[in-house]
């Protein structure tokens, strides 16, 4: 990116960061990303049951991206970190499905 850029690496790294600060929906969906990809398959496929069982009752398409945001503000817990909040809200909501 530095080179394309003709700059410095730290420079290029900067203004990277700077744009990821300034735009706060990119950087919130690659939080979101890297959490679903911390799910295990077990809670990746409960996290998809419930993600359909909640388009279904709205009828409209929900998201897992759309999840995480309502996850992080539902477990309101600031002691965990927000992979474990994902996992309490998964266990929590994957027994009303069944």
């Amino acid at each position: 990116m530095a080179y394309s850029m003709d700059c410095s690496v730290s420079l290029a790294a900067t203004m990277l960061l700077i744009a990821g600060i300034g735009n706060r929906d990119v950087s919130t969906q690659m939080v979101d990303s890297e959490v679903i990809s911390l799910l295990d398959p077990g809670r990746l496929k409960s996290l998809k049951m419930i993600q359909k069982y909640i388009s279904k009752l709205n009828d409209e398409h929900i998201s897992l991206f759309s999840l995480i945001p309502y996850i992080r503000h539902e477990v309101v817990d600031t002691t965990k970190t927000l992979h474990e909040k994902v996992n309490l809200w998964i266990d929590d909501n994957i027994k009303n499905i069944d």
